[in-house]
């Protein structure tokens, strides 16, 4: 995997996408947990940022198709705004960013 997708799981996907796992399994319903996995973030130089905000600053950098970038940010903001919404939205538009995130992977993989 290309080093741009690996951090962009890393930095991103994953703060956002695990704690929605984990209440999908539970069964809880956590709001503060998604909104935290979304609005409470390092970026490289471990200031604080929002998910939104670090994929912009990181794709400057992406290798992926311009598309691709543009449907992966409109699932994020998607997941922002459900955070607003009656359960269970919230928690299924923070894990349709693990989807958004293989997009973006079979977006590069094609480009090849």
């Amino acid at each position: 995997m290309h080093s741009w997708l690996q951090a962009l799981r890393h930095d991103l996907v994953k703060r956002a996408v695990w704690p929605a796992r984990d209440l999908r399994e539970t069964g809880e319903r956590d709001l503060a947990a998604l909104r935290r996995g979304l609005m409470q973030l390092s970026d490289a130089e471990g200031a604080p940022t929002t998910a939104p905000a670090l994929f912009e600053r990181m794709r400057a950098d992406s290798p992926c198709p311009p598309a691709a970038c543009d449907a992966f940010a409109g699932a994020l903001q998607g997941a922002m705004a459900a955070l607003d919404s009656p359960w269970p939205a919230p928690l299924e538009a923070v894990l349709a960013l693990d989807d958004a995130f293989a997009e973006l992977v079979r977006s590069l993989s094609l480009e090849k």
